[in-house]
């Protein structure tokens, strides 16, 4: 296993747990941004926080999936900065890890070859 396949393992875990928190609400203390998004909004983020963490697997959209998660965590870390709440940690570290398998630098050890 290279570090690439840990991060991704990592990566998609977290999606797995944060997307499945949206519909069971298990994680404590809960999002302070929960009860200000629409229940529907809601929900539709827990799901693609769940495709992501299965597609997060295939090579052929694990950048484009990392690109866009990155960005999308960066922006809620600075939401929620921006509103004085305290729980930015999942956020800021998804958005340090995604965008490690954006870069995907030689350390990292991924040799795979994605063909479009």
């Amino acid at each position: 296993m290279n570090l690439t396949n840990a991060v991704v393992a990592i990566c998609s875990l977290l999606f797995f747990m944060i997307g499945a928190d949206k519909f069971l609400s298990f994680l404590e203390p809960p999002c302070s941004m929960e009860t200000s998004i629409s229940p529907i909004v809601w929900k539709g983020l827990g799901m693609f926080q769940l495709v992501a963490g299965i597609l997060l697997w295939i090579p052929k959209y694990r950048k484009p999936i990392a690109s866009f998660f990155a960005g999308f965590m960066f922006f809620f870390t600075i939401v929620h900065l921006f509103n004085n709440t305290y729980d930015i940690g999942g956020a800021a570290s998804m958005a340090v890890l995604l965008g490690l398998l954006v870069w995907n630098p030689g350390f990292m050890g991924d040799k795979t070859v994605v063909k479009n």
